[in-house]
């Protein structure tokens, strides 16, 4: 499933309606869809980057909006963060493991290796879930609908 955000622009090029919030929107839908077609370690990373951008933008636009609309939101884009940086210190883990083992020659035991992956996996379901449930909110469809009418200003 993919989700697209629609941004118009003026004749010089420069979108209308609020650029932090409503450009922020339009890269982490971005992100998050191209981590679910392909969930790379950059494209993790490139959610996570885009989310925790978003976030600190909201904060300050947060007057604009209404506040009980915004603490939804911004609750679950904090939740993502959340979420997203633990599968990415999952990912470090394994890499840090691997260079570790090479460096000093040694060997990772079946059994860690078998635990992170489990781990991994677990982190990685959630992160789906909240990620589709993110792009299906109403929360998200809320905010779009002002950043579209520009009520917020």
């Amino acid at each position: 499933m993919i989700f697209r955000l629609v941004l118009i622009y003026n004749a010089a090029g420069a979108p209308l309606g609020p650029p932090g919030p409503c450009i922020g929107l339009a890269i982490v839908i971005k992100s998050i869809n191209n981590f679910l077609k392909n969930e790379s370690a950059e494209n993790l990373h490139n959610v996570r980057i885009s989310v925790r951008r978003l976030r600190y933008n909201m904060e300050l636009f947060y007057a604009l909006f209404e506040k009980k609309k915004f603490l939804r939101l911004y609750n679950m884009i904090e939740n993502l963060q959340d979420k997203s940086g633990s599968v990415r210190d999952i990912y470090i883990l394994r890499q840090n493991i691997l260079l570790f083992g090479r460096e000093d020659d040694f060997i990772i035991p079946d059994r860690m290796d078998a635990r992170i992956d489990e781990k991994e996996s677990l982190l990685l379901v959630d992160l789906r879930k909240e990620l589709y449930a993110f792009l299906l909110s109403t929360e998200l469809k809320d905010i779009m609908k002002l950043l579209k009418k520009k009520e917020v200003l």
